[in-house]
């Protein structure tokens, strides 16, 4: 370190001529805006997101740290649970990529191995490059990970790159323990919210099933009574409303079978299907409900009809979710409708699926509440009109058939559920006949 005595004399031009004058002047600019740099970088380094994605904080730290370091890749690695995760990022031409590497280590290994483990692995994967690591300590001075730079051609001299990247994880190294802090407490409070939700749709399924022996009696009374009756009236002027309870009475008992098969009392009852046949049920049965609310539904469904295996009360109870959630999203809109299509959607694996998608062009959902519409409980309408568990058995009826159920959305433009159930393909279909002709 320049005493003070000599910095004046280089600034006032003693001992030197007028062109040393003004190099040294020169350089001491350089280095103060060079020194300035550097502090602003570690500044930043200190404000990493707690809740960003670990590759997103490597590319981070990579894109701060190619300011003032020189380096072709930049590797962040953790060491938890006897595992090396490394996140790697490179700088392309228009954008930084990240690429996850993972790697055993023993539990108990001290941090100097596992830094040689490390530098091995990287050898083989880059073996024109050179290695360069320092490591990020705890409070308690444990190693938690290291922060590695990769240079295609080894550095003459590192010394004071060196110290500097040694500051740079310590200070690294606190915003990192910070996220590691807060993402084990962001576990186990959702570990903790898994139980009290598993808690409660166990005894929500216990109510169901209690509830739907107990309607199961009345509603047998109920359907042969109004069967019998039917049988007597013929042409009679109320025949059409005996027919209507009927039918009520049928919905109401599918309903059951739902709440039962909810409540895992009973198993679903498999069968060929055609998803245009579903959809015709699930009109036929609130139809009515529809048109009363003032919505125009169009239908447009394939030709030929596409078939699945599954179970059609379930498949219809979807169908209805969806045209109720549809219906509720349409209210107060100028000029609602609902479009229903089916169609064949064929995957880049080669995988094929029965389709279903109901669009509306409603309120719309909003970013933040897409995520979370399939959670148990979670519901974007009022209290008193919505239960939250619509969408969530929807979605574990369509998994059960090896199916999806995706959603998209704008808000304030439009929703659009899509069902996906796998193709019951030709041969398939040829199979069972064959089969069937034997027995």
């Amino acid at each position: 370190m320049q005493s003070k005595q000599e910095i004046l004399e280089k600034l006032t031009g003693i001992q030197s001529s007028r062109k040393s004058y003004y190099t040294e002047l020169n350089y001491l600019v350089e280095e103060m805006k060079k020194k300035n740099r550097q502090l602003a970088v570690i500044n930043q380094l200190t404000q990493i997101q707690i809740n960003a994605s670990w590759p997103e904080i490597s590319i981070y730290i990579a894109s701060q740290l190619s300011q003032i370091l020189p380096f072709d890749h930049f590797i962040l690695t953790l060491v938890k649970g006897g595992q090396l995760t490394s996140y790697l990022a490179k700088g392309g031409e228009e954008e930084w990529q990240c690429h996850t590497l993972r790697q055993a280590s023993a539990p108990d290994q001290a941090s100097l191995s596992i830094l040689n483990l490390l530098h091995q692995s990287l050898t083989e994967r880059f073996p024109d490059h050179h290695a360069r690591s320092v490591p990020l300590r705890s409070q308690f001075n444990q190693t938690f990970g290291f922060l590695t730079l990769l240079q295609g051609i080894r550095p003459a001299s590192v010394g004071e790159e060196a110290e500097l990247f040694s500051l740079i994880a310590s200070h690294v190294a606190v915003s990192v323990e910070n996220i590691l802090l807060f993402q084990d407490v962001s576990e186990k409070i959702n570990i903790e919210a898994q139980l009290v939700q598993s808690a409660k749709m166990a005894a929500i399924g216990e109510m169901a099933a209690g509830i739907a022996h107990e309607l199961n009696s009345p509603l047998t009374a109920i359907l042969g009574n109004s069967q019998l009756l039917l049988r007597e009236m013929k042409e009679s002027p109320a025949a059409p409303l005996m027919n209507d309870i009927y039918q009520c009475g049928v919905r109401c008992k599918k309903i059951i079978q739902n709440l039962l098969t909810f409540s895992r009392q009973e198993e679903y009852l498999f069968s060929t299907i055609s998803i245009n046949e579903v959809v015709e049920d699930a009109l036929s049965l609130i139809g009515y409900q529809l048109s009363v609310s003032g919505l125009t539904v169009t239908k447009e469904l394939a030709d030929p009809p596409l078939l699945f295996h599954g179970s059609r009360h379930q498949i219809e109870q979807i169908v209805i979710n969806l045209l109720l959630n549809a219906r509720d999203a349409l209210v107060g809109r100028e000029d609602p409708f609902i479009e229903i299509r089916s169609l064949l959607v064929e995957e880049d694996d080669g995988d094929a699926y029965v389709g279903l998608s109901v669009h509306d062009n409603g309120e719309g959902i909003a970013a933040d509440s897409l995520r979370q519409i399939f959670q148990p409980f979670y519901s974007t309408k009022e209290r008193s009109k919505g239960t939250g568990l619509g969408l969530s058995v929807s979605l574990g009826i369509a998994e059960a058939h090896g199916g999806k159920l995706l959603a998209e959305s704008e808000e304030n433009q439009y929703s659009r559920f899509t069902l996906l159930l796998p193709l019951l393909r030709e041969e398939i279909r040829h199979g069972e006949k064959t089969n069937a002709d034997r027995g």
